[in-house]
């Protein structure tokens, strides 16, 4: 996972969150049921074979943070050591969307959120337990800070609900881009601007960029400008990164109507 460093105005927004954040005295088990002190309910699904899927109704107007969470925010941290016959689990991560909150820019979900699970089992053929101690925030007006416990067993036939869930977020995560149809046109990073153009087989029509770096880089909301056709866009980003990491690579999410995807910017 790349997360970006918070911008000095996101940090006071980390700070004032912090002082605000409802801390449980110790981790709650929790299977899709409504949390204390927390307007949601929580947990793992099913699906099919070695696929499962963490799942989060959220009350109105709160949100659940991508993994790299914007100003101020806080990244869920996945703990998965206590799982039963389970080698690693692999989280995707659908687009997110920008969401602000007062003056603050997060990165992040509304509603309802699957995120897709892939397991990787220790020895094949043999059922697994997916046994997660889940780090996560949530916020509205204020951010709530929680450490839950999720519990899942295999099982030999998952609910059809389930799997039409799975399938419906799965579609939502970005594709590579070769895949999708999206091409490096060219980039240039300066000491605060990244520029970016890029070329679609498919006519683009309301495109965003999310971009992530080093964990003390920190881009911020792009200049879109779209040809005529739709097919080329250049995206420039205020940035802010060392200048000893101005060789990293840089991690692109193009998120539009018709196309979510992702792909890496060599340095």
């Amino acid at each position: 996972m790349i997360n970006t460093i918070r911008s000095p105005a996101s940090l006071a927004g980390l700070i004032i969150a912090a002082f605000l954040a409802v801390w449980p005295g110790a981790a709650t088990m929790a299977q899709n049921l409504p949390l204390q002190n927390v307007p949601m309910k929580i947990g793992l699904i099913q699906g099919s074979g070695d696929e499962a899927g963490l799942h989060i109704q959220l009350s109105p107007g709160w949100k659940f943070y991508w993994r790299t969470p914007g100003e101020g925010g806080v990244p869920a941290q996945f703990d998965w050591t206590a799982s039963r016959n389970v080698a690693r689990v692999d989280v995707a991560w659908p687009a997110p969307r920008r969401i602000i909150i007062g003056k603050t820019e997060l990165y992040g979900y509304g509603g309802e959120l699957v995120l897709p699970l892939q397991v990787e089992r220790q020895e094949a053929g043999k059922p697994y337990g997916l046994d997660l101690m889940l780090e996560y925030g949530v916020c509205k007006d204020i951010c709530i800070l929680r450490n839950d416990r999720l519990v899942l067993r295999s099982q030999e036939t998952p609910a059809s609900e389930n799997l039409i869930l799975l399938a419906k977020w799965r579609a939502r995560v970005p594709q590579p881009a070769a895949q999708a149809g999206l091409q490096l046109v060219s980039h240039r990073l300066k000491p605060d601007r990244l520029v970016v153009t890029l070329q679609s087989q498919v006519p683009l029509q309301n495109p965003d960029l999310f971009v992530e770096g080093s964990p003390d880089s920190w881009f911020g909301r792009p200049e879109v400008n779209l040809g005529v056709n739709g097919q080329e866009v250049r995206f420039e980003l205020p940035a802010g990164y060392p200048p000893d990491k101005a060789n990293q690579p840089l991690r692109l999410t193009l998120v539009d109507r018709n196309m979510q995807a992702e792909l890496v910017l060599p340095p």
